[in-house]
């Protein structure tokens, strides 16, 4: 998991399909599909199968919603499934092949909405005051970053890439994370992350914020800096080098949190941190997305090479010069520190990633990381297991008292446990032992429990 996010040899191979269609366009028998296709991707896909697809799709949601009172979440289809989301006249969709976990499909259209929102807030505002051209472009980064930055095997749990914790050396984690808490002694700033090369290092905000501030990873030239730096040089020149700040837009429930936090500025400047938190969301919440109140925040981003800070800071943040400079000059010693460690000892952890006699993957909900002794890159002989943990996930996902499964077949047998928390998956290498259908009690699948749990201790994963 040390190694760069951006390895997968066929990263599109799961991605069939993403559109927005805007069904106000096309209201009358004689008005053209193609009126109410806001985005397609991919961009080269015939207009005639656009239109037949988007005429299909936006057909088959309006007749179940019709005859049951709510639109589909999911639509199969012989080839593909589709993940549907409707809001007003928009209408999402996302096609992905079938063997993604129906819950990967509706998680990744929800990212890609999420992505949107948070850099444009409303879809409605954002297409009434950007050009069609500039938006296409914003949809083809959300489209490359999610199809790029995922592997197989984080693509079946739609999981954040994160250091592997065994391979780094605990003090640098320690840095990471003190250097987020001193940038929160800064007024206004609430909450923020580090990463590096696509791998969150250390990170104070939820797992779907820390999803889309990884999007600034995407920003960066192989050197590190951002790609339009001379620009933003021109527009911001008050801006340190290296650094930006732009709007972003989170949901009342996305941004309450972030309040919440034990931030030392609110107490010193505002008193408690909850009359801090009810002021600032009847200030901030000017916009509305699908109904829901939207809270104006600032993203300040701070790149180093391959590392960047990101920080969530409230609104007010982009014009206090003072604090902008504050955050700046107390993490950069910090950064560039991190920047060197993490660039000599990530090589070395990569080396030993090598598989040793049987595959792994760790999944954490709560907070959306996945730990494996996978590569990044898959090899055909991964195949098997990939194959298996996306049946299980999606049985799991199914079967809410499920807490042990073990799938086998004539070439793999795959052993797979679950908490409230958690879900852990394991494979011994080696061809389980045939039989002819009958139980055999020497069997190899039958052994895999007790396997996992021996293995795993060194991991730092407890079955017992």
């Amino acid at each position: 998991m040390a190694g760069s996010v951006q390895s997968d040899p066929a990263p599109s191979a799961w991605w069939k399909y993403f559109f927005l269609y805007d069904g106000s366009k096309v209201k009358e028998e004689g008005d053209p599909t193609q009126a109410g296709i806001c985005y397609f991707n991919p961009r080269q896909t015939p207009l005639d199968q656009q239109e037949l697809l988007c005429g299909q799709i936006a057909g088959m949601a309006r007749c179940v919603a019709e005859i049951s009172g709510s639109p589909p979440g999911l639509i199969r289809m012989r080839k593909a499934k589709f993940a549907v989301k409707v809001d007003g006249n928009y209408l999402w969709v996302l096609g992905c092949t079938t063997d993604l976990p129906d819950i990967s499909c509706r998680q990744f259209l929800e990212q890609l909405i999420g992505l949107f929102r948070f850099y444009h807030g409303p879809l409605h505002q954002a297409y009434l005051e950007c050009a069609q051209e500039e938006l296409d472009q914003e949809w083809e980064r959300y489209a490359e970053h999610l199809q790029r930055n995922t592997s197989d095997l984080h693509r079946i749990f739609n999981s954040l890439w994160a250091l592997d914790k065994t391979k780094v050396d605990p003090l640098l984690l320690l840095k990471a994370a003190l250097t987020l808490q001193a940038c929160q002694r800064t007024c206004h700033v609430l909450a923020g992350c580090i990463s590096y090369k696509g791998l969150v290092v250390s990170t104070q905000l939820p797992p779907d914020l820390s999803a889309k501030v990884l999007l600034q990873e995407m920003e960066a030239d192989p050197k590190g800096e951002p790609e339009n730096a001379a620009e933003l040089q021109t527009q911001e020149p008050s801006l340190p080098q290296g650094v930006r700040i732009t709007t972003v837009y989170l949901l009342e429930d996305e941004a309450a949190p972030l309040w919440d936090l034990p931030v030392e500025w609110m107490t010193r400047f505002q008193g408690s941190p909850a009359s801090s938190k009810e002021g600032k969301t009847s200030a901030g919440a000017t916009s509305r997305s699908g109904g829901a109140p939207l809270v104006r925040m600032a993203l300040y981003v701070h790149h180093v090479r391959g590392l960047v800070l990101s920080l969530l800071a409230e609104e007010q943040f982009a014009h206090a010069r003072s604090s902008i400079e504050d955050v700046y000059h107390s993490s950069l010693a910090s950064l560039n520190g991190l920047e060197v460690h993490l660039k000599e000892t990530l090589p070395k952890a990569s080396l030993s990633l090598a598989k040793a006699t049987y595959g792994f993957a760790h999944y954490d909900a709560l907070q959306n990381v996945l730990a494996t002794n996978f590569l990044p890159t898959t090899n055909p002989q991964d195949r098997p297991f990939l194959r298996a943990a996306s049946l299980i996930h999606a049985d799991f996902n199914q079967l809410p008292s499920a807490s042990e499964i073990t799938v086998r077949n004539a070439s793999v047998a795959v052993y797979a446990c679950r908490n409230a928390v958690h879900e852990t998956y394991f494979q011994q290498e080696g061809p389980p032992f045939r039989n002819s259908g009958v139980p055999n009690p020497h069997d190899a699948a039958f052994g895999l429990p007790s396997k996992a749990k021996q293995k795993l201790l060194k991991h730092g994963v407890n079955l017992l």
